[in-house]
């Protein structure tokens, strides 16, 4: 075998035989989906990884992931988080405890792909539209170093002991007026500080959830939520969600159909999308989570980022939301990014067990780093942080938008969200949205397609658009990059005129 015969093996590309065998990956697909056919593999049974295929037979993993993608597609098999790939058969539910499983595609690695996001975002030369997340100037970096001096300053001594599991008490005395600007009325003993958003959601999960529980996700969806539900080995109940929020009604038939443990939801500036749901809708989803006694985990990263319309109050502001709402949000959506503190406000009845997870994943949150916040939320001015980072991200965003508005407004559609640091283009027609990232990162651009935020195959092909890092006076060349990849995977005839605001 030369070596360019061992290269195309590897990659998938070689042709063993008659030019219409086809390429490597469709003739693995083609054989197992007989076999399963046929019943030679029955329903239930567990393939081997994309990893041991590939070893068995010398070629690349990427050839049995899209093979196995494609299985998925067709429902020839159904991947199950934590556990591997299984075998069922079209038209017959998935063997095993009787719940049904969402498809989940086994190439999609939604931590794997936000790893290489935070590399590509600064390697050299790349123009990283992936930062959803708002950069830090240097007086509101001075201003926080001062808070953390000041901290030391009142005794080093004292951060240098542990503390308890809720977190130390003059910050969480701190954020109560913060949190009254939300409309939440909370108290201290009723708090817990994390290290950042994503402990609160997992929290929430690892006290609520157990393997095989349903909880219905919106889709798309933040990945560090699909990892949460994957972790706990529950079943995801997929939500459509879209530019005005979702349907009642589906929730409602979802809730008596699925009977979930918990409702997962980013209700403001959703991550992935930038979208936000009503507040008929907010009221409606908490009037039903009373009713059924399904709670539901509120993420709310970034609220005040907010450039146009009137601001909505949180889920967990509702009347008699307390009783069913977890609450939790991280301050590097808006403030500081990069200390990684939040905090989580507990459903009714909810603070003990979440507690106990809290002291069994790392104890306590940095106390240090907890003392300076305390200080930054008690003595900076932070709502005009927060006024001027809306006036500068506001900018942006409009900027941004229209340059993708006029180099690549042809190739989906475009929404302007009413803030948040995001923006999601859906792709027009066949456009393979990882078609064009693996092109766009070899051109010197990069940002989040919409496999970060699936736990489906049949996902739309979209792009997540990020600026919260990226200099404006790149925006323009950045587009420019996109735009000639866009060209170059599109034939004319699959352009699609359709940028909305």
């Amino acid at each position: 075998m030369t070596k360019r015969q061992r290269n195309e093996r590897a990659n998938g590309t070689a042709k063993d035989g008659a030019p219409d065998e086809g390429p490597l990956y469709a003739r693995i697909r083609d054989e197992l989906a007989a076999k399963i056919a046929s019943g030679k593999l029955k329903d239930g049974t567990k393939l081997p990884t994309v990893r041991e295929l590939a070893r068995e037979r010398a070629i690349n993993p990427m050839t049995v992931a899209r093979a196995y993608r494609e299985l998925a597609e067709r429902g020839f098999i159904i991947a199950r988080p934590g556990s591997g790939s299984y075998v069922s058969r079209p038209g017959r539910p998935p063997a095993g405890n009787g719940r049904t499983a969402v498809a989940v595609d086994p190439s999609i690695d939604p931590g794997g792909i936000s790893s290489r996001l935070f590399e590509l975002a600064r390697a050299p030369g790349v123009i990283a539209f992936t930062g959803n997340y708002p950069s830090v100037d240097m007086s509101d970096a001075a201003s926080f170093a001062h808070c953390l001096q000041e901290a030391l300053a009142r005794g080093a001594i004292e951060y240098f002991r542990y503390d308890p599991p809720a977190g130390r008490e003059e910050l969480r005395e701190a954020l109560l007026p913060f949190l009254a600007t939300q409309g939440i009325d909370a108290r201290p003993g009723n708090l817990i500080v994390t290290s950042g958003g994503q402990q609160g959601m997992d929290i929430v999960a690892r006290s609520l959830l157990r393997r095989g529980d349903r909880v219905i996700l919106e889709e798309p969806a933040y990945f560090g939520a699909i990892n949460v539900v994957r972790a706990a080995g529950a079943v995801p109940v997929p939500l459509r969600f879209g530019p005005k929020g979702f349907d009642l009604d589906e929730v409602e038939d979802a809730i008596r159909r699925h009977h979930p443990r918990l409702i997962i939801i980013n209700p403001t500036f959703q991550n992935p999308t930038g979208h936000s749901v009503p507040l008929d809708q907010r009221r409606g989803l908490v009037r039903l989570a009373l009713e059924h006694g399904v709670p539901i985990l509120e993420d709310d990263h970034s609220p005040e980022l907010r450039f146009r319309g009137d601001a909505l109050p949180p889920l967990r502001a509702l009347p008699d939301a307390e009783q069913v709402v977890y609450y939790t949000r991280g301050f590097g959506k808006t403030f500081i990014p990069g200390v990684r503190l939040g905090f989580l406000l507990p459903a009714r009845g909810g603070l003990n067990g979440c507690l106990e997870i809290k002291a069994t994943t790392d104890l306590q949150s940095p106390a240090l780093l907890q003392g300076a916040l305390a200080n930054y939320f008690k003595q900076t001015d932070w709502r005009d942080y927060v006024t001027r980072a809306c006036a500068a991200y506001r900018a942006r965003q409009e900027q941004l938008f229209d340059i993708l508005i006029d180099k690549v407004g042809d190739y989906g559609r475009l929404l302007l969200p009413e803030g948040g640091l995001s923006l999601w283009l859906e792709l027009a027609g066949e456009i393979n949205a990882r078609e064009v990232y693996f092109n766009a990162v070899r051109r010197g651009v990069a940002f989040a397609v919409a496999d970060s935020f699936s736990f489906r195959p049949d996902q739309p092909s979209a792009l997540r658009i990020s600026f919260g890092l990226t200099d404006p006076k790149d925006y323009e060349e950045g587009a420019s990059r996109l735009a000639h990849v866009l060209r170059n995977v599109v034939t004319p005839q699959r352009k699609l005129s359709s940028a909305f605001v």
